[in-house]
């Protein structure tokens, strides 16, 4: 994750801010990945202390170990693993907010996901993010910004990860789950329905729902049951986002074939027969449109809207375009 993180604006900007001692108190990093976020946090972290890049310093490298753990004394991480953020967080970080460093010149609190933060303990923080000690800094994460408070987020420097390229999902894939190598074409198919996500394409890789998620997604876009029926079933998916980009990649392929463009470009190669049936249901038009639709769609998912409606006028909208 560190390669990913450390090549992007994010990181290299608060580089330079540390290097130029012109630290903000507060960040709010956002990263639409929630299993990667605090690892991503961690490596932001190692910054504030200047041992992201710490070989051959002893004094650093031990640093950098113990914020990995979770356990530097002057890196404080909210909330506990597994557990929610409370009133009960809120108030130990005031008060070890009063306390001075014990190794280093600053104090760090790293808090995530901020977004699923209530709004009680969010106010508890206002008037400590409003005029935070001298020394005393905070890292926020959040998949999302919407559940955040205004005033929290106008005492907070926010700072964007955006989706991480195919190429980039494919080759972190590669390096991390070295005994699946052999498994190239899957890996290429987790990487382009991931959506960016390194933590989707992880859990892809890992979960073994390919399968059930390629059936829903291909049942979806040929119709064999009643549509209403069909959204209603996958309204409870746990694994919507997934789903979306499984829908985008399928018409994606579709529209490859319907085009007859190289068939090298097919991720979806193993399910050419399906792929075909796609192609030949839907109008080049609605294959383009789908692309436009299903982004929409996505986009709304992040304000908690019902999965099941959002399916079926999506599908509607898909249909409308292809009797045009």
């Amino acid at each position: 994750m560190q390669t990913l993180i450390k090549n992007t604006n994010a990181y290299k900007l608060l580089k330079v801010e540390r290097d130029e001692n012109r630290l903000s108190h507060t960040y709010l990093i956002l990263m639409d990945d929630a299993r990667s976020l605090k690892e991503t946090l961690k490596v932001f972290a190692k910054i504030f202390f200047s041992c992201e890049s710490a070989q051959g310093n002893s004094k650093k490298e031990r640093i950098a170990n113990l914020i990995d753990k979770e356990s530097f004394s002057d890196c404080l991480f909210f909330p506990k693993m597994d557990k929610k953020f409370t009133v009960a967080d809120a108030d130990e970080i005031k008060e070890e907010s009063s306390l001075n460093p014990v190794e280093e010149d600053k104090k760090l609190f790293v808090i995530s996901d901020f977004a699923e933060v209530g709004v009680a303990q969010q106010n508890k923080l206002l008037k400590l993010l409003e005029e935070p000690p001298k020394n005393v800094y905070f890292l926020l994460g959040a998949t999302t910004s919407y559940p955040i408070l205004q005033t929290v987020l106008s005492r907070a420097k926010k700072m964007e990860i955006s989706a991480f390229s195919e190429g980039d999902i494919l080759s972190f894939l590669r390096r991390n789950y070295p005994e699946k190598a052999e498994n190239i074409e899957e890996m290429k198919v987790f990487s382009a329905t991931s959506g960016g996500s390194v933590g989707v394409a992880r859990n892809a890789l890992e979960g073994g729902y390919f399968s059930e998620l390629i059936q829903d997604a291909f049942s979806l876009c040929l119709k064999t049951k009643e549509l209403p029926v069909l959204a209603k079933k996958l309204g409870d998916s746990k694994r919507k986002k997934e789903l979306i980009s499984f829908l985008r990649l399928i018409f994606r392929d579709a529209l490859f074939i319907k085009t007859n463009a190289d068939p090298f470009f097919l991720l979806l190669r193993t399910d050419r027969e399906r792929t075909q049936k796609v192609a030949n249901r839907y109008s080049l038009n609605a294959l383009l449109y789908a692309q436009e639709v299903l982004t929409s769609t996505e986009k709304q998912l992040k304000f908690n809207t019902n999965f099941s409606q959002c399916l079926e006028i999506c599908f509607e909208k898909i249909e409308k375009r292809n009797e045009r």
